[in-house]
């Protein structure tokens, strides 16, 4: 067995705990030994790091007739206690919900940036009016009372109101959007802040895995940067909490670790799901194959499902990247709109980390813990990327591939230009 050793009692908070800023996971220096797989660090979680959860109670009869009524029993404990606004605070906030106001819209609903009376600017997520959403808030309430993490967006508060019909929730603003609106907009990422938002990412996302939660909607639309280009993992309205939901669990031993699976209705973004969530099936390594995903797009600048021309076929991205792995051509899926150059050897590694974040076997793929240490240079993956590159089962021209990502078509244009499917 492996340890990292501690230097502080685990049953207490180290002396420089920061609740607001839990410590990155180079200052986190808990014991921390690889489990019986030898695959995954386990890291200790202080009690501060956590609070309670909200209780939200919804109107059943609401969904009888699948019309939207919010209940107003919303209970939140002392400590993580969200601010509770009203439907007209946040109306004119908004300028009564001004389309020049609106920064953002989905099938959730609708994001606007609003002002508050106290000056401060914050993003209003106003949820569609559908039974399905309910669920939705309720998830994002219950992670805003108990989740307090650098890498997380945090809830401020939020609005429910039976009068109007509304369930709304805000945040904090951020100024440069998401990911994905940043690889599509005009300003050009260099590799330092791509590596910095790859990081922060993936801190975020171990940390939601360390509490028991799987996010299940891994992609660059839900990573949020502020103006210093910090990532937040957001939009966590899909997550399944592992505690509450052991009813769903079907692996065997104790339901609320790494290695648990659970059976529940598909969730998340199509060309972002791995194989087995297609079933149903649902695990942290769910969230890792949407990570290793989002990874190849902040790398290449180009959308998972978009394909490029090889040999005459078409391939999408992961596909691609497997090819030119395959053809020690890595550095053909670099950015082109990268600007100030790139360190080859980081981008390699971290092209390598992607692709084992998307093997189809679940349990071959590294846990968010090891993906965080990998890319801050603390461990080495080599002899995991050798294995992958030896192991014929790793190899992408297979059925499931085939059938989920649309087979190999012909490409007439051999000069590597692609475009949407």
């Amino acid at each position: 067995m492996v340890f990292k050793f501690s230097t502080f009692n685990l049953t207490e908070d180290p002396p420089d705990f920061n609740l607001p800023s839990p410590p990155a996971s180079q200052s986190l220096t808990t014991c921390l030994p690889l489990n019986h797989a030898g695959c995954s660090f386990i890291k200790a979680i202080t009690p501060c790091q956590v609070t309670a959860g909200a209780s939200l109670c919804l109107a059943n009869s609401a969904s009888t007739f699948d019309c939207w009524r919010p209940s107003e029993s919303v209970q939140c404990p002392v400590e993580g206690c969200l601010k509770r606004f009203t439907f007209d605070e946040l109306k004119v906030a908004t300028n009564n919900f001004s389309e020049t106001k609106k920064v953002g819209e989905g099938l959730y609903g609708c994001v606007y940036e609003g002002i508050l009376r106290d000056d401060s600017r914050v993003a209003i997520k106003r949820l569609a009016r559908r039974t399905s959403q309910a669920c939705r808030f309720h998830a994002e309430v219950k992670l805003g009372t108990m989740i307090c993490h650098r890498n997380l967006a945090r809830v401020q508060g939020f609005c429910l109101s039976s009068e109007h019909g509304e369930y709304m929730l805000v945040y904090n603003f951020m100024v440069n959007g998401s990911l994905d609106s940043l690889l599509r907009g005009q300003l050009p990422l260099d590799w330092p802040a791509r590596k910095k938002i790859a990081i922060g990412a993936a801190r975020g996302l171990s940390h939601l895995h360390d509490l028991g939660i799987i996010h299940r909607d891994i992609k660059p639309e839900v990573i949020l940067l502020d103006e210093d280009f910090e990532a937040y993992v957001a939009d966590s309205g899909t997550a399944l909490f592992m505690d509450e939901d052991r009813g769903k669990a079907v692996s065997e031993g104790e339901p609320s670790g790494e290695d648990a699976y659970f059976n529940d209705c598909p969730m998340g973004t199509l060309h972002y799901m791995d194989p087995e969530h297609f079933t149903g099936k649902n695990s942290v390594k769910s969230d890792v194959y949407g990570f290793g995903l989002t990874l190849l797009e902040l790398i290449s600048g180009r959308r998972a499902w978009e394909t490029t021309c090889l040999d005459g076929n078409k391939l999408v991205l992961l596909q691609w990247a497997h090819a030119l792995s395959e053809n020690e051509q890595l550095e053909r899926l670099v950015d082109t709109n990268m600007p100030c150059g790139y360190d080859k050897s980081e981008v390699e590694k971290t092209v390598r980390l992607a692709l084992l974040c998307t093997q189809l076997d679940p349990e071959k793929r590294p846990y968010m813990a090891e993906a965080v240490l990998s890319l801050e240079g603390i461990i080495s993956l080599e002899k995991r990327w050798e294995k992958y590159q030896t192991d014929a089962v790793m190899r992408f021209e297979n059925a499931y591939l085939d059938s989920s990502s649309g087979d190999f078509t012909p490409c007439h244009n051999e000069e590597g230009l692609y475009g949407p499917r």
